[in-house]
């Protein structure tokens, strides 16, 4: 997936550079593109100083992590521990042990980052969860309880 995001956009810049040869301007390209223009002149400058080569560089290297990786690991260990049912729960403990603050995108990035699976849960219907949640109950409360006559 991220070599096809990088071909697309050594792709736009060739286009915006041919349409500059064929005499379009940079401000008609960039509202073709919907870039700013000085981001299409700024393709021009790079291909003007060293060539194709350079303009198919993108140079997007990513963010960088706010928390350090003894931090992740302390985190990984604590999710390994539990079963958290939302994002605020794990964001709630981050801001307490580490004191940074994430978002709940910036959080599932995280997650999967560091090999978590998240899934939103299923929505279903209030009686559905009562149901649910007294046999859970009733089983927690009495074990022996085989027979369920829900």
């Amino acid at each position: 997936m991220r070599s096809h995001r990088a071909g697309h956009g050594v792709a736009r810049r060739a286009n915006a550079i041919l349409l500059l040869d064929d005499g379009k301007s940079c401000q008609a390209i960039a509202e073709f593109l919907y870039l700013d223009d000085d981001t299409i002149r700024g393709w021009y400058k790079t291909y003007r100083e060293a060539g194709w080569d350079a303009l198919s560089v993108d140079g997007w290297k990513g963010g960088q992590s706010r928390m350090t990786s003894a931090q992740e690991t302390e985190l990984c260990a604590w999710l390994d521990g539990r079963f958290c049912r939302s994002t605020v729960e794990i964001r709630a403990h981050i801001l307490k042990e580490f004191g940074v603050e994430y978002s709940h995108s910036g959080c599932l990035k995280l997650l999967a980052r560091l090999g978590f699976e998240y899934r939103k849960p299923q929505r279903s219907s209030p009686c559905f969860l009562r149901r649910t949640a007294s046999r859970v109950h009733r089983h927690v409360r009495a074990p022996a309880q085989r027979a369920w006559r829900g």
